[in-house]
């Protein structure tokens, strides 16, 4: 199930709340014989990308089980970053984890009928915590304290769940809810403007979204990106370079514009919303490897 949107914290009884963990969303479905296969919210293979993942959900000795987390890598301090996350196939400098928060199934038995606190709690029960896996928890009442928390920490936000929901597979719903301590959102990529001066490789990506079946430009990102990360860009789009523009708005701006098919999504944390639905102060912070561009 899928979080709705909030628009600020909260302190109910009726609720339990976690941190939002700035990761990849991952599903472990295990078989009868114990083999795990890790998918992505899109059904993308994730086992390929990180394969100590994949080991690790392999010992935990489980049959027939669907466990639900997400794919972190953690900083010195233990906080997720997705900047190192994004980093972590070409230079694992940082700990990846599974951290699991959700038990869907339980060898052959469905547990989505179980409400949001019986289903952590079986999970506490089912697995024993190997090197790569965690067990996640969450706390009841002070939604209003973690999320201040999160926000000292840097954290994306938090989750807030009814107590008294159950698990709809593939919906969204009000019972779940997200509430973020810094906005950030995904984007498909349409092109990208030339660098100027000492910018090397290009200057800013131009980021689109999808309405009504139609891509649409609202803002660019240049910032965030190092040296290496600038060419390694530019070596993934080489693939999809093409002379059409691909968004229905085309700015209209002085820089000259490489378009590209809009096949890739990143994540962009940005200051504010205008008007006239444009983001500005944007900061990118890394590739949805875990993704594919929906319209």
């Amino acid at each position: 199930m899928q979080a709705s949107t909030a628009k600020g914290p909260f302190d109910r009884p009726e609720w339990i709340f976690k941190t939002k963990l700035d990761g990849y969303r991952a599903i472990a479905v295990i078989d009868s014989a114990g083999k795990a296969r890790i998918w992505s919210r899109n059904h993308l293979p994730l086992e390929p990308k990180f394969p100590t993942i994949g080991a690790a959900v392999n010992q935990l000795s489980l049959r027939s089980t669907i466990l639900d987390g997400e794919i972190v890598a953690l900083d010195a301090e233990g906080i997720p970053r997705f900047q190192l996350l994004q980093q972590w196939q070409k230079r694992p400098t940082a700990p990846v984890a599974y951290v699991l928060f959700d038990l869907l199934w339980d060898n052959l038995r469905d547990l989505t009928g179980k409400s949001v606190v019986q289903r952590p709690e079986r999970l506490q029960e089912t697995v024993t915590p190997v090197a790569g896996i965690q067990v996640g928890g969450y706390i009841e009442r002070r939604g209003m304290e973690l999320f201040q928390l999160a926000k000292d920490k840097g954290l994306e936000g938090i989750i807030a769940k009814r107590k008294s929901s159950v698990c709809w597979p593939g919906k969204r719903s009000p019972d779940w809810l997200k509430i973020k301590s810094r906005p950030q959102q995904e984007f498909v990529v349409g092109g990208f403007t030339e660098g100027k001066g000492s910018r090397k490789h290009f200057g800013a990506l131009l980021l689109g979204a999808y309405r009504n079946g139609k891509l649409h430009y609202f803002g660019h990102s240049g910032t965030g990106f190092s040296e290496k990360g600038l060419a390694d860009t530019i070596e993934r789009f080489k693939p999809f370079f093409t002379d059409k523009p691909t968004v229905e708005n085309p700015p209209k701006i002085p820089e000259k514009i490489q378009w590209v098919e809009p096949k890739l999504v990143c994540e962009v944390a940005y200051a504010e919303w205008t008007e006239d639905e444009q983001f500005r102060q944007t900061t990118f912070l890394g590739w949805r490897d875990d993704k594919t561009q929906n319209s």
